[in-house]
């Protein structure tokens, strides 16, 4: 019976000497003599004001609000109007200032800005696919030996009473060139690949392909091969030699010609 008492008095001292120093742990983890649950309810308050703050700071930030897009004007004569504001600005302030306001347009684009710096940058209401309906050409005229012909870059037609665009170029690594009978022409070139040209049908404000060629190349098992292309609507490729894709490009080339445009320059 005296045994069994010593064992839990020694019991009874170990859970006493724990627990003293797990509280004494709890103080010196929280000097500040807040206690756990108080701390809990702090950290929770502050989780919540840092979020609100967060929240606060990216409704304070101003959105790119665009001031018009495309479909926004009812006229051709509204965004001739609006690039011909474009080159006032565009006179009068430096790139800076022109580019700030440029961003509000969400349908500028690079080509746009190259063409608004050449004096020969102009415009053309002309039906294309023969609708009836007037399409809008912007682009440059050619040489002064060749003044009449021109360089489409944009293309736009209209639509349920809204100006909707046909084609726009937006990079340098693709062109678009206006053919005959409402054929359009359409050079791409998309490192590592493909490169090549397509020919589409304007119907109506939309573009159906009517052929194309384009090569692509690999490197396999160190070998470096190149693969030619010929598709058509159907989609269907028919692999060529380089011979073939040559001829073929030279083909399409006289196939479809390039018409005489005389555009009105915006600068007169």
């Amino acid at each position: 019976m005296k045994k069994k008492n010593i064992t839990a008095i020694g019991i009874a001292l170990m859970i006493l000497i724990i627990t003293a120093g797990c509280g004494s742990n709890k103080n010196s983890d929280n000097e500040s003599g807040v206690t756990d649950e108080a701390a809990i309810v702090l950290s929770n308050e502050e989780s919540t004001a840092n979020t609100e703050d967060a929240a606060s700071e990216e409704s304070s930030v101003t959105p790119r609000i665009y001031e018009k897009h495309i479909a926004d004007y009812n006229s051709y004569d509204e965004l001739i109007e609006d690039i011909k504001n474009f080159l006032d600005v565009m006179g009068e302030s430096d790139t800076d200032t022109f580019f700030d306001r440029a961003e509000q347009y969400e349908w500028f684009t690079f080509c746009m800005w190259q063409d608004l710096n050449n004096d020969s940058f102009g415009y053309l209401q002309v039906d294309i696919d023969g609708d009836g309906v007037d399409e809008l050409l912007l682009g440059t005229a050619g040489s002064e030996e060749n003044p009449n012909d021109a360089y489409i870059d944009n293309m736009y037609t209209i639509r349920d009473g809204k100006v909707d665009p046909v084609f726009e170029s937006y990079s340098e690594r693709e062109c678009y060139e206006l053919c005959e009978d409402g054929v359009v022409k359409y050079d791409f070139n998309f490192p590592p690949m493909p490169y090549g040209v397509e020919y589409y049908r304007c119907k109506a404000g939309n573009l159906d392909l009517i052929e194309g060629i384009h090569y692509e190349f690999e490197w396999s098992d160190d070998v470096f091969q190149n693969h030619f292309y010929y598709y058509d609507s159907s989609l269907q490729n028919r692999e060529l030699t380089e011979k073939e894709y040559d001829e073929m490009n030279e083909e399409l080339e006289h196939k479809y010609n390039r018409p005489k445009f005389q555009l009105h320059p915006f600068k007169d």
